[in-house]
């Protein structure tokens, strides 16, 4: 059994709006005016819209990405994001005998944890051969893999929405693995859309904290 660490998960951008500022420019123009206009909305103007509570013009803008490595747990919470599209590894159709899990190794800080995660995850693993051995349908035999088995996805989402997953999720009350994954998914923004995503972030770093008695109270998130 092959176990990996949340930090070798990969994010590949697969396609991404070619003149993202200017067609949310355009958008924004077409609420105030009758001609159109081709200006590529600026920072100091995204801010507004984000305070003002004005996103949906972001929509316009569509990213997809190809994501290798994550665990099935970390696809349960993605999938919450309903407004985006999502296609997925299949167990019932896949042979997942030779995949890893996923079990962030070092952030556990105790060998005796260690070592009972790694037992745990290879008696899956290997009851799950086993059964496939004895003729039992990979649909069937799945359901003994861990959450922690590994599967790469194909995820669709807008800008609007990834703005408000990274708010969602780069706060520290998400699992390690998610904080990771946002914060993957941020640097690849911040490249590609820096007018808009410079502001992104948990919902502490621009503002006031919306957890109440659950706040961290650190004012800090993952940074890759």
């Amino acid at each position: 059994m092959i176990l990996q660490d949340y930090q070798d998960m990969s994010i590949e951008l697969m396609e991404q709006p070619q003149n993202g500022a200017i067609l949310i420019g355009l958008a924004l123009a077409m609420t105030m005016r009758s001609d159109k206009e081709y200006k590529p909305v600026t920072r100091e103007k995204c801010k507004f819209l984000i305070d003002a509570e004005h996103m949906s013009v972001f929509e316009h803008a569509t990213f997809t990405f190809l994501i290798n490595g994550i665990s099935r747990s970390l696809l349960a919470q993605i999938t919450r994001h309903r407004t985006a599209t999502i296609t997925s590894g299949s167990q019932h159709y896949q042979d997942y005998s030779d995949y890893p899990c996923s079990a962030g190794i070092t952030h556990l800080n105790n060998y005796n944890a260690e070592l009972l995660l790694r037992q745990s995850l290879t008696l899956s693993t290997t009851n799950y051969s086993k059964l496939l051995a004895l003729g039992q349908a990979r649909e069937e035999a799945r359901q003994v893999l861990p959450n922690a088995s590994v599967v790469n996805i194909l995820w669709t989402c807008d800008a609007r929405n990834l703005f408000g997953f990274l708010r969602q999720r780069l706060c520290n009350r998400n699992v390690m693995e998610m904080r990771v994954f946002a914060a993957k998914l941020r640097v690849i923004l911040l490249g590609e859309f820096p007018e808009l995503f410079t502001w992104s972030g948990p919902q502490c770093a621009h503002g006031e904290c919306l957890q109440g008695r659950m706040q961290c109270k650190e004012r800090a998130w993952v940074q890759v």
